[in-house]
């Protein structure tokens, strides 16, 4: 089925387009300081994680740092056909990846707070 709009919302989405200008500002230095301030990824941990869409299966990486583990990043690294490569390119991309080459780093599923319930 295909996505219809009403004329009234298209109209409503059209006009704050047309005044997106009035409010909109220039960013400034300090909004790019995220970019630059990557000293935690040295004690991060790298965690693999596969899924599978539409057909592939994507690889993504997960740094978190060991005492702050809220502090995450994710990217995804690449995708294959084959479930096996996956996982075998996942190991090593973790492996490559780790500042901690000895493995040492942990974290806790306590450090979240999540409820079991």
């Amino acid at each position: 089925m295909p996505f219809r709009m009403s004329a009234a919302a298209y109209n409503s989405l059209l006009e704050s387009l047309d005044n997106l200008h009035f409010i909109e500002k220039k960013g400034q230095s300090k909004d790019l300081t995220f970019l630059a301030d990557d000293w935690w990824l040295a004690d991060t941990v790298v965690i693999e994680y596969l899924t599978y869409r539409r057909g592939m299966w994507e690889i993504h990486l997960i740094f978190a740092h060991y005492r702050q583990p809220c502090k995450l990043l994710k990217r995804i690294i690449t995708t294959t056909y084959c479930p096996k490569k996956a996982e075998i390119t996942a190991k090593l991309m973790r492996k490559l990846a780790a500042k901690d080459q000895r493995g040492t780093l942990h974290l806790d599923e306590d450090d979240y707070g999540f409820m079991k319930n």
